[in-house]
């Protein structure tokens, strides 16, 4: 598993959480597909960083996935843990062949 480096500043009880495992720059951001937050990906699909978009300082756990991988986060007493799991890549539909008509 890839180690992250973790950037997580709190203000009133709560705050974005950016979890870096590659450093940047970073391209366009990907919407998770559960959960709120997005994902950073390389050309070929690996992840670069996450960011949660609203983590509670005292005590919370979220989950966000993408195609890929799915990220969980924990926070208890402002200590932060994750656990970053890949998926099986998802599996691609079937080929259509269009037939032409003469």
């Amino acid at each position: 598993m890839r180690k992250a480096k973790v950037s997580y500043i709190p203000m009133a009880g709560s705050g974005a959480l950016h979890l870096d495992f590659q450093p940047g720059p970073f391209g366009d951001a990907t919407q998770a597909s559960s959960g709120e937050g997005v994902g950073f990906f390389s050309p070929t699909g690996d992840i670069q960083g996450v960011t949660f978009d609203d983590v509670c300082e005292r005590s919370d756990n979220q989950v966000l996935e993408f195609d890929g991988y799915r990220l969980e986060v924990s926070v208890r007493r402002g200590k932060v843990s994750y656990q970053l799991r890949e998926l099986s890549p998802p599996k691609k539909p079937a080929r259509v062949v269009k037939e032409k008509s003469a």
